[in-house]
Order: structure tokens, then sequence, then C-alpha cells
């Protein structure tokens, strides 16, 4: 075997590890669910923050004219 190929399989382990942990685990399960809602989170937080940014950027507008 060349390098190439026992880094291929190193990496293709890891990876299936990885998908079996998010997938199969229960603590990796919950990690999913976590991070689901975390990115909810900040999109809700991404919102809000464009929302008062706009209503910001209208009040200097406005003070300008």
């Amino acid at each position: 075997d060349d390098g190439l190929t026992s880094t291929s399989r190193s990496v293709m382990k890891m990876i299936g590890e990885a998908k079996y942990f998010f997938e199969r685990d229960p603590l990796g399960q919950k990690v999913v669910d976590l991070l689901k809602e975390l990115e909810e989170v900040f999109q809700l937080l991404r919102k809000k923050l464009r929302t008062a940014l706009k209503s910001h950027l209208r009040e200097l507008v406005a003070e300008g004219k």
C-alpha cells in the first residue's frame, strides 16, 4: 500500500465513525438536537439584529435630511 491509500482509508474510517456517532449513538443524537436548536436561536437573533439595524439606519437617514 502507498501512503495515499492508507490515508484515504483512515479518513473514510473517521468519517464513518462520525456519521455513526451522529446518527446512531444517543449522545450524538442529543448533540444533533442541540445544534438544531442552536441554529434556530441564531436565526431568530439574526432576524432581530437585522430589524434593529434597519430601524437604526432609518433613524440616521432621517436625521441627515
